[in-house]
Order: C-alpha cells, then sequence, then structure tokens
C-alpha cells in the first residue's frame, strides 16, 4: 500500500463510508472509490464488503487498522510539531559565551525567548575565551556566540548588537574612588587586575593605549573574566581594568566604578556559523537579545554613591 491508499483507507474507516471519506479528503466520490479499487488489487484481498446498504470493514482491515491508525497519530504529531516550529514555539538552541556575558546578558535574553517560545530548549556554555567560542561556531557545535570584536574567523559571520566600554573598578575606601575618573598615570601607582592581553578587552587596552603613545600597564595580577577582576578589587587587591556589563552583574558594595581616560570601546556581537541557515528560535534570540540591549545600554551609567556626591 502507498501512501494515497493509507490515506483513503483511513478517512474511508474514519467516515463509515465513501461518502464521508470524500468530504474528509475534500475530493470527490469516484476518486476515493477508484484508489479503493486499486489498494484491493495491490492487496490481492477485500478492505470492504456491502452490507445491507452500508460499506463494512473486512476482518482483514480489521486487522490493519491499529496499524494504519498508528501512521496517521505519528503524522498528526510531526504537523503539530510543524506548527511548533513554524511559531517558533519550540526547538533547540545552543548558545556560548563568556562568563561575564552568560551573567550580565544571558538571564534576561532567555527569559525572553521562553515568553514567546515556552517549549524552547536552551544551552549555555560559559567558555574561557572568545577564540573558544569563535571555534565552537565554527565547528557548528553551537548555534550562536556572544564575543566582543574583533572576530578573525573567516567562517564565522558577525553582527554587532550593541556597545560596552572599559570603566575601573576600584575600592570603595581608596583615594581613586573620591575621583570623577581615573587615568592612565593614576593605573602607573598601583596594582592592575584585568584579563590578559590576549583576550578581546585586553587587546582594545592595548589599542586604546599605542594610539595615546602611553605604556601598558603592568599587569599585576591577570585573571580570565571582569567578574572575577571585580571580585579581587573588592578584596582590596588592586585596581581593575573591567567592561562595563559587570556594573550590571552581582551587587558590590565594596567596590566604586570609575570612567577610564583613555577611552576603550567594546563592540559586541552575535556570531553564527557563516554557510549554514539559521533556525527560527536562534533569529527570536537574536531579535531578543538586541531589543534587551539597546534600552539597557541607554541606562548603563556608572552608579554614583550619595556618600560620593559632595567629593
Amino acid at each position: 500500500m502507498n501512501l494515497r491508499h493509507l490515506e483513503v483507507f483511513h478517512a474511508i474507516m474514519q467516515a463509515g463510508s465513501v461518502t464521508g471519506a470524500a468530504h474528509l479528503l475534500n475530493v470527490t466520490q469516484p476518486a476515493i472509490s477508484n484508489v479503493l479499487r486499486h489498494a484491493e488489487q495491490q492487496l490481492k484481498f477485500k478492505l470492504f464488503e456491502r452490507m445491507g446498504g452500508r460499506l463494512q470493514p473486512t476482518p482483514e482491515a480489521c486487522d490493519l487498522f491499529p496499524d494504519v491508525q498508528a501512521i496517521f497519530g505519528r503524522i498528526d504529531t510531526l504537523n503539530r510539531a510543524v506548527d511548533e516550529i513554524r511559531g517558533g514555539r519550540t526547538g533547540r538552541l545552543a548558545v556560548a559565551a563568556s562568563p561575564t556575558f552568560v551573567n550580565a546578558y544571558l538571564p534576561e535574553a532567555v527569559s525572553r525567548l521562553h515568553r514567546h517560545s515556552p517549549g524552547a530548549r536552551v544551552t549555555i556554555h560559559a567558555m574561557a575565551t572568545a577564540n573558544a567560542i569563535e571555534e565552537r561556531v565554527a565547528r557548528r557545535e553551537v548555534d550562536i556566540g556572544l564575543v566582543y570584536t574583533p572576530v578573525m574567523d573567516p567562517s564565522v559571520g558577525v553582527e554587532q548588537v550593541g556597545t560596552s566600554s572599559v570603566v575601573c573598578a576600584v575600592p570603595r575606601r581608596s583615594r581613586l574612588a573620591r575621583k570623577k575618573e581615573v587615568t592612565a598615570e593614576d593605573l602607573a601607582k598601583g596594582i592592575v587586575v584585568a584579563t590578559g592581553p590576549t583576550t578581546r578587552i585586553g587587546k582594545a587596552i592595548q589599542a586604546a593605549y599605542g594610539a595615546h603613545g602611553l605604556s601598558m600597564p603592568d599587569v599585576a595580577v591577570e585573571v580570565n573574566s571582569s567578574q572575577a577582576a571585580c571580585l579581587m578589587v573588592a578584596k582590596g587587591v588592586g585596581i581593575g581594568l573591567v567592561d562595563l556589563a559587570t556594573v550590571h552583574q552581582y551587587p558590590l558594595p565594596d567596590v566604586e566604578f570609575r570612567p577610564f581616560r583613555p577611552h576603550i570601546e567594546l563592540s559586541l556581537c552575535l556570531i553564527f556559523p557563516k554557510n549554514r541557515p539559521r533556525s527560527r528560535l536562534a533569529l527570536k534570540f537574536a531579535q531578543g537579545l538586541r531589543e534587551q540591549f539597546h534600552p539597557v545600554r541607554a541606562s548603563m551609567e556608572i552608579p554614583a554613591r550619595n556618600d560620593q556626591a559632595s567629593q
């Protein structure tokens, strides 16, 4: 039996007549009768007999029907899955990002996604370096990566979603907490805590220092994230060079954030496998992140304390 045979047989069993089956399938009665006749010729036995003016299934048809019904049950399930995918209500999404981005941006982004797609399954991979994130995306092990530029791998597509900047994290009771901004000269006199020179933030700091003819600060404590740098600063280890996203993570009552000069801008971007169509879920996630970032970015002012206002 081919699929058309199964469809007609299933419709007749459901409707109890050729007329009813024709109505279910939106075709003519002769069309139903022709398909049924061809199916019985292929099978070499009858599926229905007319008794007392009504079409009755044969014992052989009754034996076949549970299996045919199971097939159409699976088709109904498939159609529901297609409807859910079409509406973006379900699917799987894997996202790779640095620990800072996982904490700063992804909770809201995933929350937005689940409001529109409550059945979506999301896997978050916190990666130590941007290079590792790029590699995961390039190998198609994840659907989306979130990194700062520059992105060097030619096998990934890049879409900018916003900007941030490097600020100084200083102990609340230090002299630098009394300043409106911290300069490169201030860092020459203290212990600097920052991510390494091979990170995107480290490279951005190097570029800014080079553009202004400044000597690079001596990073005495090298960490793998801005969050780790802030925790070091909270314990009085030194002065942190961190990205502004850190300000909007967990409360750090012992840390003050101050603008840094020279100004160092960071460009935040989404990366995707370049030659692979994006799923509807990935597009929804990216749109939600863009919508989240811009209003949040507008309010990303470094918080000032009342006890510092008079100083």
